[in-house]
């Protein structure tokens, strides 16, 4: 019976808010949906819910009251300066994780653990800026354990708005990652590759910018560090240096040549113009939109080389620029199945049964939390949707509708899409709307059927 109840709400999604013969009209019908309200983002409350989405996982109502009071500077310094924001209430409420085990927590026990946060916290830039790092330097559970995962995000949340040196000087030694891209089996005389080329076609550079001699180089100055556990490498979670393993030679990296280890190789590496600009692109459309402008990236990249590599700095820059509240900033991005499962879930007011199987629906959908499908992250954008992939994102909003239904406040319609898609519909949507809210009086459903809405799937 659930099953069918499910089959028949989404049946009715998609025959009222997405209405052609193929589904495979979808994609073109979300990025057409993307330019239609050109004046939204004039509106002090849509600019919250716009930075809300973008710099967290949506916002509540009461956020929105709050936060369209402000100026755009006084939003923009509250969710970077974050740290002043107490997180006592979410860390009391997350569950333990037995990080003591002989394999330590369980996969999912992790994945939910991290979710929770993302929909709870009190603090959503930390949250979002977790997840781009998550996206950018990765590692994942195929290698790598849950416990080596779980400390890995740890760092990520720590060093989220760092110096970016700092953060590549420390995952490089992060055990997901030693696993993940083989340093723990770099050693004098037998160095692996496989990190120092993903360190700079990857996380820094780019293709183009070092040589084949340069990786070999570099992958000799980072041998030394090996993980503590014996034959248990996967579930260690400590890294240390060991002089015996380290390759003290002479190595020549970019035209320089001294006994380099592999701090000093990131220390050459992030100040490179074409490290400020990568990094510039990535975060820009992580957080506003895909092929920046060249003068957004080369003004993005000259704050990053004149804050000394400081990653808060980029991303406060991108906040206060008037391309980030632009028509094409404006629903720009699809929401990737992390941000689409916690907005849904902040949306219904999910209780701590909600993670678990949450999580479990998101790998379907194309973004299972710490295992992303290689080295280069999730390719995002319009790839989360798809036929397949776009039935799972509505069955999931039904679910999650009628999981919640006895503790649903009741709310109006123009307060549902209000708050959940800033009031913006297209002639379609709101037509189909209208009609399901005069067939029917139940508030799950009226719910759902705005999770269900093409606009709601837009970031």
């Amino acid at each position: 019976m659930l099953a069918t109840g499910a089959a028949g709400a989404t049946a009715a999604a998609m025959a009222v808010l997405w209405k052609g013969a193929d589904l495979s009209q979808i994609l073109d019908r979300v990025r057409d949906l993307t330019h239609d309200y050109q004046g939204a983002l004039s509106s002090p409350r849509v600019r919250a819910a716009h930075l809300f989405r973008r710099a967290g996982f949506g916002a509540t109502g009461k956020d929105l009251d709050q936060y369209a009071a402000m100026t755009t500077e006084g939003m923009t310094q509250s969710l970077l300066n974050y740290q002043l924001a107490s997180n006592a209430t979410l860390e009391a409420t997350l569950p333990e994780l037995d990080l003591a085990a002989p394999k330590g927590p369980k996969a999912g026990a992790v994945q939910a653990w991290w979710l929770q946060r993302m929909v709870q916290t009190a603090r959503p830039l930390e949250e979002k800026m977790t997840l781009f790092w998550h996206g950018l330097l990765t590692s994942g559970l195929d290698k790598a354990g849950p416990a080596q995962m779980y400390a890995q995000n740890q760092l990520f949340r720590k060093l989220a708005l760092a110096n970016f040196d700092d953060l590549l000087k420390a995952v490089s030694k992060d055990p997901a990652m030693m696993v993940y891209l083989d340093t723990e089996t770099n050693r004098k005389g037998k160095p692996n590759e496989n990190y120092a080329r993903e360190l700079m076609e990857l996380f820094t550079t780019g293709i183009g910018h070092y040589t084949e001699d340069d990786v070999r180089e570099s992958a000799r100055a980072f041998t030394g560090w090996t993980l503590k556990g014996g034959a248990q490498l996967r579930f260690t979670t400590q890294s240390a240096f060991s002089p015996r393993y380290f390759d003290a030679g002479q190595k020549t990296f970019m035209g320089k040549t001294g006994n380099f280890t592999g701090d000093d190789i990131i220390e050459m590496l992030v100040p490179l113009r074409a490290t400020a600009e990568r990094l510039s692109t990535r975060l820009f459309t992580f957080f506003a939109y895909p092929n920046p402008e060249p003068a957004i990236v080369q003004h993005l990249a000259d704050t990053f080389q004149h804050s000394r590599y400081n990653v808060g700095a980029v991303v406060r820059e991108i906040f206060t620029l008037d391309a980030f509240y632009s028509p094409r900033a404006y629903r720009a991005l699809v929401k990737s199945p992390a941000e689409l499962v916690a907005a849904i879930l902040k949306s219904t007011g999910a209780d701590s049964t909600a993670f678990t199987p949450a999580t479990a629906a998101m790998g379907p959908m194309g973004q299972a939390l710490f295992s992303p499908p290689n080295v280069a992250g999730w390719p995002g954008g319009t790839s989360w949707i798809n036929s397949a992939t776009l039935l799972l994102r509505i069955n999931f909003a039904n679910a999650a509708t009628q999981r919640m239904r006895a503790t649903l406040p009741v709310q109006q319609l123009d307060q549902l899409t209000g708050a959940l898609v800033d009031g913006n519909l297209s002639p379609t949507t709101h037509d189909g709307l209208q009609a399901f809210a005069r067939a029917h009086g139940d508030q799950a459903g009226l719910l759902f059927m705005v999770l269900a809405t093409p606009e709601f799937q837009l970031n």
